[in-house]
């Protein structure tokens, strides 16, 4: 159906095959409803359907009957509101099933089924419940129903099954009978249901049995007040307790009652004593925060609730006291503005700060009592028991024995648990800034009042107003809402993002709020896409519609891509020009990502020049590529710092963000922070957008920690502990922060991730799968902590030194040796002078040198990968760091930093563990090396064509970049010999060292990938969840979606080899988007709706897990990808689903998706590209 203009639409519902159903059926509802755009929400609900106008129900007086006697029950009838209906027939049918001892021909015992059915009838009343007694004639279970009939003869009907009644057939055990005094219940009756502070409470109490002494106890979350004795006298069942409300009990309190005396005995005996009694009972008050409780009044100084987009609003916060409205002076409020429309994707809502700062208190004392635990004696068994010991200490004085009420004694145990928070001109809106305003801290003055003024982002939308208000003790919050609409509007629905080679046909609704009919025309212009209109390299189109009043219209503009990086679009609509009357308009602009082809390539080469010389660069033509992508890149510098650049971008734009990869990005990033000061490279964004990127990496790390101090890869759950190495890494990344002082860490962060670090052998030792790793893998982890503290200027290097003493060479790793070598650089001691040359010299043997370069290798086993995230070029860098701090003059720092630099793939290293130490290495290395002071000027040719000039004078980390188009590099050459080939030509005239950097980056004109398998196979198909027809793949492989389907997309990874630290990534067409059920507008009840959530039954380290399914550790749903990662897979085949809508229709590239080892890149494996049309 559709919606009237109210937004409304009615469905009618009949069901069919309930209606002899005696019970209450509950219908979920589901909806999904799909704007002009496309665009879905998604919402249900549930509801009853009464079986008939009256329900039936009864109160059994037991909960177990006796075969013969009779059972008691109380039953009433009532409508569907709850009030009590006279003269109806209730009918009760008492089914009863049993065995029955007999002796068959032969003599034997059998036992046969027998049944005992009775019906009854009474008519109900509508002043009290009626009785209905049975006679249960047998020992069974029996099954009971109550059931009653309206006008119309429709059917309500209540049930009791497996009824126990005792008295059957089975051979009665002749025991002794033992009770129990049994504990009864008071009831506590307050004379009202909220109290002020001082005010009186008078509670009734109902006893059970009197005479009795009582105690009053008042319970406030373990806190025990002076209790209240009170008496009930004989021949009376109740008292009165009267006392004062204290403020502390604000907000809520627990009354105890606790009652002790006698009783009659039920078997009475002539002259028997009456049997003790004890009696308890609670009763929770409420004690109003009114004390407590500011109001808090948003006003705003406009009369109207509507405004424009950008236009200026004043709003006033009132704040008075709650009790006597006085104004307050001096509060301190905060104030929210934002808009709703994120709001309602979670549901959010503020918390009244009197919840927070005064909540409900549990009752946290708990009751035991010794005289529930003593055995009730008749007098049978007293008299027997005079007998027995009379026998047993016959000749002695005769004694007598009374049976006397034994003692009552109670104890309070406290929990300590917490308690259960419109001008002529038409303004063009780019700003959707969500947060309207949020001004944290402002004061009141004597009235009680402060104002805000607010200039509005551009959303056409319904912005909620929070105002919180405190002072010493009190809290206020309040709350408005107001619009900001148009006459006319225009709301375009770009899809998130666009991948070259993508066709779209971008949705636009336009709305008419009046109540005229009116002709409007409306257009696109766009940049770095191309309209797909008749006329070719067209930038605008547009269409002219006559929209009636308070409808809406959706038109369409199909486009394409032309270029990676950014696309923007303008929209905009408005009426025609008129003397006689009054134009409306709108328009926006926003701007969509365009992503580099899926496909694109990058060749980097390195170099120095340190004498006057000229640099020789033959560049070949790239054969079947996107002209309008790419460039020759030409970067100069005075500084080898500057050549890491590449290793800065792997870190910034590195795809995932597990602890490991934010602690080593904000790591290397901080290790050339100055570098980074200096100059700007075309692919970082400006320095204080990475300093907030970083900012909010290190509060993300922050809410990883655990209580330990410790950090896990994830999160911090509570069914999960913290990662020992993982948490020596983010202590080593603190620690470097700490010490740049560009950020300011938080101080208990650091100092409980350090206090880890001390207790880092038994954090070790407390884990259970820790007892598969090896000493190599123990001692490492303990070497890391040390190296870490010893860079936070502790001096651990007597630890070290013991350290070294119990493991010797053996236990320790070469990345070990090269922690400990800091760590014993931090003391002065002689000894640690001595042991510092012993690795020392171990090193020296252990290196694989060359005339340029050298590199060690060393291994943990297993756990290389698993644990400690080992690698080769991390090793290399981690001695050179040690080797500068040691001997930074020798010939071995030299060369492995040149071998390092060799295994640079693009410009970088292949994981973030080799980035982060390798810049941290590096970047001690160039300081101490660099010594001459550049003098000189380079001067760059493209064969005949001079392309610029770069001079450096000073010590200065500034870098110079000429990029050449790709256009430049694809036109024919002067040489008609080599068409595809030119010349690079660089000249430097001066003293000092000249490091270069030249690369190419292109995109194929074939946009297509194929399939590969370098450890990984990867398998993606794609199913329709409402209708299979509307998800179909076509005989040239294309798929073929349905605009607006659910699609669940299906990946299949297998792996024969175990791996770990997997990444698995699938990217998204541009027309879909990913569903996510956590949010609002998703169906909640709906499993199809979002990411396959991670079954976390399994086994952790070195042993299997029980099943390939829910095998996920980790999983993130983004705009263009959807990602799973595991920290180990066994071989195996896995699968990983997720769903996602089709909601922009066109023709879009899916890429391929990727499943890799993230810290040994080399091995992955992915699909191959495909396309989809969506229509």
């Amino acid at each position: 159906g559709k919606t009237n203009n109210e937004g409304i639409h009615e469905i009618k519902i009949n069901y069919h095959g309930i209606e002899q159903e005696p019970r209450t059926a509950i219908v979920h509802a589901l909806s999904a409803i799909t704007d002009l755009n496309n665009q879905t929400q998604e919402t249900k609900i549930q509801f009853i359907v009464h079986p008939c106008r009256y329900y039936v129900g009864f109160q059994l007086s037991t909960n177990y009957g006796k075969k013969n006697k009779p059972v008691q029950t109380k039953v009433i009838v009532t409508d569907i509101d709850g009030n009590l209906i006279d003269n109806i027939l209730i009918e009760c049918k008492v089914n009863g099933n049993g065995k029955e001892r007999k002796e068959d021909e032969n003599g034997l015992t059998v036992f046969e089924e027998i049944k005992d059915e009775q019906t009854l009838t009474v008519v109900s009343s509508n002043k009290d419940a009626v009785n209905i007694d049975y006679t249960p004639k047998l020992g069974g279970t029996y099954n009971i129903s109550y059931s009653v009939k309206d006008e119309q003869g429709r059917l309500a009907m209540s049930f009791y099954d497996n009824f126990y009644v005792s008295g059957g057939c089975d051979k009665e055990i002749e025991t002794q009978k033992v009770d129990y005094i049994p504990t009864d219940t008071i009831t506590i009756v307050p004379n009202a249901k909220n109290y002020q502070p001082d005010d009186t409470c008078e509670l009734l109490i109902l006893a059970p049995f009197s005479p009795a002494n009582g105690l009053v106890i008042f319970d406030c979350e373990g806190q025990v007040s002076q209790p209240i004795q009170f008496q009930i006298e004989s021949g009376k069942n109740s008292t009165t307790v009267e006392f004062k409300i204290s403020k502390d009990w604000i907000p809520n309190f627990t009354v105890h009652a606790e009652l002790t005396g006698s009783i009659r005995r039920e078997t009475e005996v002539t002259d028997s004593p009456q049997r003790p009694a004890i009696a308890t009972g609670s009763v929770a008050l409420e004690v109003s925060r009114d004390i407590y409780k500011l109001n808090v009044l948003i006003n705003t100084k406009e009369t109207n609730k509507t405004y424009t987009p950008s236009s200026i609003i004043n709003i006033d916060v009132n704040v008075t006291q709650h009790v006597d409205n006085l104004h307050v002076d001096a509060a301190e409020v905060c104030i929210v503005v934002v808009d709703e429309a994120i709001l309602s994707l979670t549901g959010h809502k503020l918390d009244s700060p009197l919840d927070i700062f005064y909540p409900n208190r549990s009752a946290n004392i708990t009751q035991y009592h010794d005289r529930n635990r003593c055995l009730l004696f008749n007098m049978q068994d007293i008299e027997k028991f005079k007998k027995d010991m009379q026998e047993r200490e016959s000749g002695s004085a005769k004694m007598m024995y009374e049976c006397m009420p034994m003692g009552c004694s109670a104890a309070f145990r406290h929990d300590g648990s917490g308690a259960s928070g419109a001008g002529q001109k038409i303004a063009v809106r780019s700003n959707f800034n969500p947060l309207a305003c949020w001004i944290p801290s402002s004061i009141t003055n004597s009235s009680g009042r402060v104002s805000f003024e607010i200039k509005l982002p551009d959303n056409l939308t319904r912005y909620r107003v929070w105002a919180l208000a405190t002072n010493d003790k009190q809290y206020g919050l309040g709350e408005m809402s107001f619009t900001v609409q148009l006459p006319i509007m225009i709301r375009p629905s770009p899809p998130r993002f666009l991948n070259y080679g993508d066709t779209a046909h971008i949705s636009v609704v336009l709305q008419n709020q009046t109540d005229l009919s009116i002709l409007l025309h409306a257009g696109l212009r766009a940049t770095n896409a191309k309209l797909l209109t008749s006329q070719t390299n067209q930038q605008a189109a547009g269409y002219s519609i006559v929209l009636q009043p308070s409808k809406r219209a959706a038109l369409t503009f199909p486009l394409s891509t032309i270029h990676s990086g950014k696309a923007r679009f303008q929209f905009i609509v408005s009426t025609v020009k008129s003397e006689t009357s009054v134009q409306f308009g709108d328009a926006i602009e926003l701007s969509v990502p365009v992503f580099t082809p899926a496909t694109s390539e990058a060749f980097a080469t390195y170099g120095d020049i340190c004498e006057e010389a000229i640099v020789l660069q033959p560049v070949e033509a790239p054969k079947n590529v996107i002209p309008q992508f790419g460039e020759l890149s030409i970067t100069t510098s005075s500084t080898a710092l500057a050549s890491l650049t590449d290793a800065i971008i792997s870190l910034y734009t590195y795809p995932y963000e597990c602890t490991e990869q934010l602690s080593s990005r904000v790591l290397g990033i901080q290790a050339l922070w100055d570098v980074l000061q200096a100059f700007h490279c075309k692919d970082l964004p400006e320095v204080s957008v990475m300093k907030t990127k970083l900012e909010s990496d290190l509060n993300t790390l922050k809410g990883r920690q655990y209580s330990n101090g410790g950090f896990g890869y994830w999160t911090n759950r509570y069914d999960s502990y913290a990662d020992p190495y993982m948490s020596v890494h983010v202590a080593h990344c603190l620690v470097v922060v700490m010490n740049k002082k560009v950020f300011n860490v938080n101080t208990n962060m650091l100092n409980d991730a350090l206090t880890y670090l001390e207790n880092v052998e038994s954090e070790i030792n407390q884990l259970s799968y820790t007892k598969y790793w090896s000493d190599l893998t123990r001692f490492s982890l303990i070497s890391y902590a040390l190296y870490v503290r010893a860079k936070h200027l502790q001096n651990v290097a007597d630890e070290a030194s013991q350290l070294f003493e119990r493991s010797g060479f053996d236990k320790l790793s070469l990345e070990a040796l090269g922690w400990l070598l800091v760590a014993l650089s931090s003391g002065k001691s002689h000894d640690n002078h001595q042991t510092i040359e012993l690795i020392y010299n171990y090193l020296k043997g252990k290196v694989s040198e060359t005339s340029e370069t050298a590199n060690f290798i060393t291994s943990y086993g297993d756990d290389g990968q698993s644990v400690m995230l080992h690698s080769n070029q991390r090793t290399d860098a981690i001695l050179l760091e040690s080797l500068l701090y040691i001997d930074p003059n020798s010939t071995l720092c030299t060369k492995l930093c040149k071998g390092l630099q060799a295994h640079k793939v693009k410009g970088a290293w292949k994981s973030t563990q080799e980035n982060c130490f390798v810049l941290i290495a590096l970047d001690k290395y160039f300081h101490a090396k660099e010594k001459d002071t550049p003098d000189f000027v380079a001067n760059i040719w493209l064969d005949n064509d001079y392309c610029g000039q770069h001079q450096y004078k000073g010590r200065t980390t500034n870098t110079h970049t000429v990029n050449i188009p790709m256009t430049a590099i694809l036109s024919s050459s002067s040489d008609t010999n080599n068409n595809n080939k030119k010349n690079l030509i660089m000249h430097k005239d001066g003293n000092g060292r000249l490091y270069y950097r030249i690369g190419l980056n292109y995109a194929p004109s074939n946009l297509q990938l194929n399939a590969v398998n370098y450890g990984f196979k990867i398998e993606r198909t794609y199913v329709a969840i409402n209708d299979s027809t509307h998800v179909q793949k076509q005989s040239d492989d294309t798929w073929k979606f349905m605009l607006g389907e659910k699609i669940r997309v299906i990946l299949t990874m297998t792996t024969t080899q175990r791996r770990y630290h997997i990444a698995l990534v699938d990217y998204l067409p541009a027309g879909c988007e990913p569903l996510n059920t956590q949010l609002k507008g998703t169906l909640t009840g709906d499993t199809h709706s979002s990411v396959t959530r991670s079954n976390r039954d399994y086994r952790y380290c070195g042993c299997r897990a029980y099943s390939n399914v829910g095998w996920t550790e980790h999983e993130n749903l983004r705009d263009e990808r959807a990602e799973a990662f595991r920290s180990l897979l066994w071989p195996g085949v896995y699968e990983w689903s997720y769903v996602m809508r089709a909601t922009c229709a066109g023709t879009f590239i899916i890429p391929p998706a990727k499943a890799e080892e993230m810290y040994s890149p080399e091995n992955f494996g992915r699909c191959s590209t495909e396309k989809v049309i969506i229509e």
